[in-house]
């Protein structure tokens, strides 16, 4: 009898599935996540029977607005590698950056989401045809190092320190919001990434303690743009990615053909001082590196667990670790131009895996990012939350 009843469960689910009646991912009761190799293959989540009254019982589909902060990687700087029009490799290709990329059928956060909720806007379309540079006291004044056109509410720029985010947000961010007429009442999305530029130029910082780009100048920046934030675009959710190991990228490159197509010589990190040298010298300034990256994410964990425990109803901010082993990564997972900047493929990937933490536990938003050939996606459920608490 059981046997009977196993075989005719069986068939009756292979007809089903023949018939196209439903998909296998249909016939799953979702209660475990779900992976698709296709955010298209991933059933609709039912509207909620009421909206929700705070940013802590948001689902991704409750989001109108996607935002990002950062630098010439949340720029998408460089990302296609070199082109056929040579000049056009040196370009920001916004529109399909993994953080605030809005190109019809990019692989970006804003785009996941837009999966969901296709009224969703705020990705950057397109690309610009040079960087946007901000580096330090190197800023253009006010508003004038964008264009709103091509970047919407990315408001990255290249070679921004965490010192240049609060101008990001005061001369960008918050003057766009408000010239769109975006409601205070709708909720947003805010990717932050930052803090490579500053371990690869002020690695000395994790001795020296004092001055631009210690740990403590970087909390003082961090926590000013945050409460920019709060005070000018309610009802934000931000995300917060950790930095990454950028010192890994030195030993990815070295001796890559791959990263002498431009000039065939010998390949240095210049974009990064700290992760230029070789020798005992370069293992000394790259291990001051590795330290620095481990104070700034011990503050950026401090900061979070802060704004998690003053729980806001109209702002939250999240805590993405960056587990990303770049060492175990193909070197073409890095951009062609430079050996430095991540690939689009990289973007892509990244892109997934932090759409696939974005409901997910503390333990789930702790698993390493390891690299994959094609991206997978988590199929969002009608029980799915952001979680606000994931450091209390």
């Amino acid at each position: 009898m059981m046997h009977f009843k196993l075989s005719f469960t069986l068939l009756s689910f292979l007809i089903t599935s023949h018939l196209g009646h439903a998909s296998p991912i249909e016939n799953i009761k979702r209660t475990d996540p779900v992976y698709t190799s296709s955010i298209s293959q991933c059933p609709s989540v039912a509207a909620r029977s009421s909206p929700p009254t705070s940013v802590h019982d948001l689902r991704p589909d409750d989001f109108s607005y996607a935002m990002a902060l950062g630098d010439s990687i949340t720029a998408g700087a460089f990302s296609r590698g070199i082109q056929s029009n040579f000049l056009a490799s040196f370009s920001e290709w916004r529109g399909e950056s993994y953080a605030g990329g809005g190109d019809p059928g990019a692989i970006t956060i804003p785009n996941l989401i837009k999966n969901y909720n296709p009224s969703l806007t705020g990705g950057s379309l397109g690309s610009n045809p040079t960087i946007e540079l901000c580096f330090g006291p190197l800023c253009l004044p006010g508003s004038l190092g964008w264009n709103s056109k091509v970047d919407q509410l990315n408001a990255a720029q290249s070679g921004a320190l965490a010192s240049n985010l609060l101008h990001e947000v005061r001369d960008y961010l918050v003057p766009q919001v408000k010239a769109r007429k975006i409601p205070k009442s709708a909720f947003k999305y805010l990717n932050l990434q930052i803090g490579s530029n500053d371990i690869c130029s002020f690695c000395f910082q994790s001795i020296v303690q004092n001055g631009p780009a210690s740990p403590d100048d970087f909390e003082k920046s961090i926590r000013e743009t945050l409460e920019a934030v709060r005070a000018g675009i309610p009802n934000t959710v931000v995300n917060i990615l950790g930095v990454f190991k950028v010192s890994d990228v030195y030993t990815m490159t070295l001796n890559q053909p791959y990263c002498s197509q431009i000039l065939p010589v010998p390949h240095v990190n210049i974009e990064c001082p700290c992760m230029l040298l070789s020798g005992v010298a370069g293992n000394a300034t790259r291990l001051l590196m590795d330290t620095l990256q481990t104070q700034y994410n011990e503050r950026l964990v401090k900061i979070i667990r802060d704004y998690q425990q003053a729980r806001y109803s109209d702002f939250a901010v999240l805590w993405q670790p960056a587990n990303v082993p770049l060492s175990t990564y193909p070197v073409d997972a890095l951009s062609s131009v430079d050996c430095f900047h991540p690939a689009l493929k990289t973007h892509q990937l990244i892109a997934s895996e932090t759409w696939n933490r974005l409901v997910g536990t503390t333990a789930e938003r702790s698993t390493t990012i390891s690299w994959r050939d094609s991206p997978h996606y988590r199929c969002l459920q009608a029980e799915d939350r952001i979680h606000t608490d994931t450091l209390l």
